[in-house]
């Protein structure tokens, strides 16, 4: 039986001890996702968007007209439009 409270009691204590610690906060401001840095981008076509390393995946969108698209919202996320030319029309986060 000793064993077992000795186990619990040190299993305690090390969660005890992660339990103050804080996790960074998510930014969640107008550019959580960093579109400014590709605004340079708009006017290009879709090969400059996989050249600036912006490849479709969780947190990036890439798309065209009649596209479909989840109705989630992720401040984090990078969304890139293009039109029927493929042509980049706007970047935002969302």
């Amino acid at each position: 039986m000793r064993p077992v409270i000795l186990a619990l009691a040190l299993t305690l204590s090390a969660a005890a001890s992660h339990a103050g610690e804080a996790t960074p906060p998510v930014n969640t401001g107008p550019d959580a996702c960093n579109a400014t840095q590709y605004q340079d981008l708009v006017g290009q076509d879709e090969a400059a968007v996989a050249e600036a390393g912006i490849t479709p995946g969780v947190k990036t969108r890439v798309y065209g007209p009649g596209t479909m698209l989840t109705r989630d919202y992720f401040a984090d996320r990078i969304n890139v439009e293009l039109d029927g030319n493929g042509t980049v029309v706007r970047i935002y986060c969302g």
